[in-house]
């Protein structure tokens, strides 16, 4: 990484996984990070500004800012007007404000966001990409994020991993997958970018991982043999969405498993992650 002196970077939804590996990568790398977040941090002596996608932009929110890290997506909407008003509209107002205030700003898309996906996560991402590629941001699609903090959809994999049966849905599902450390690389090397990328950029190395290889690697390290119930994928996708409606808690949701066994078909714009000088590392084995 380069470092980048006194500049300063807002990052949205530091306080989740992916945002909080950006900003403790951006903050060794000598940026200084500000939170914009709903809660003030566990440490108070870090900078935080009141970010909430369901209420209004707070005045200065940006103000004195370099860049921005949009991380942040509200995981409660789950019906699609809901979405629209927690996550793709709150999005294109803050890229509209950004535009006038932040000389560089970078989008955390997902994998998921590719034309003909049947999720509406990935269909709400590819809206906030539109978007933000218009306001002249850099969009970035993570694979499947894993690390040493195992947050996201590898924690929900790592909690599989622990039951005494694994269920594996049908039709062999895999993941493009990237670490957590090579992730934060790409977005630090965007960030002291002179121009924009104007299309999505995949972050994920480009061999795909089968879902039971990566259940079994995160069960190996617990020192557990993974055993595994393989289980009609259209079942287990109807039996969650019965559950969801008679809202009884669940480790994983519906629209996540559409997302495991429809995945993107390829990392996009891969030879463009090679340009930024940054490697990624395939899964282990």
């Amino acid at each position: 990484m380069t470092n980048t002196g006194t500049r300063t970077v807002g990052i949205t939804g530091a306080q989740g996984y992916v945002g909080g590996v950006i900003q403790d990568a951006l903050r060794k790398d000598g940026w200084t990070t500000v939170q914009l977040v709903r809660r003030p941090p566990a440490d108070l002596t870090e900078e935080w500004r009141f970010y909430d996608s369901r209420r209004a932009l707070a005045p200065g929110l940006l103000d004195g800012l370099d860049a921005l890290v949009h991380c942040a997506y509200d995981m409660r909407a789950r019906r699609w007007p809901d979405i629209q008003a927690a996550n793709i509209h709150p999005t294109r107002a803050l890229l509209e404000t950004a535009q006038n205030f932040v000389p560089k700003v970078v989008v955390i898309s997902s994998m998921s966001a590719y034309e003909g996906t049947a999720q509406l996560y990935g269909t709400a991402k590819l809206a906030i990409e539109r978007d933000a590629l218009a306001f002249g941001a850099s969009v970035v699609r993570p694979g499947l994020v894993y690390g040493r903090r195992a947050g996201g959809m590898a924690a929900t994999l790592t909690r599989l991993s622990r039951l005494p049966v694994s269920p594996a849905p049908s039709g062999n599902p895999y993941q493009f997958t990237v670490e957590e450390e090579d992730l934060a690389a790409v977005v630090a090397a965007i960030l002291v970018k002179d121009s924009q990328i104007s299309v999505p950029l995949g972050v994920a190395h480009p061999e795909p991982v089968s879902f039971r290889h990566i259940v079994a690697k995160f069960a190996g390290e617990a020192g557990r043999s993974p055993r595994f119930l393989p289980v009609p994928w259209k079942a287990l996708y109807g039996s969650l969405v019965a559950l969801e409606a008679m809202r009884i808690p669940l480790p994983v949701r519906s629209d996540s498993i559409l997302g495991l066994v429809r995945p993107a078909p390829q990392v996009v714009n891969y030879e463009r992650v090679k340009e930024l000088g940054v490697s990624l590392r395939p899964f282990p084995r």
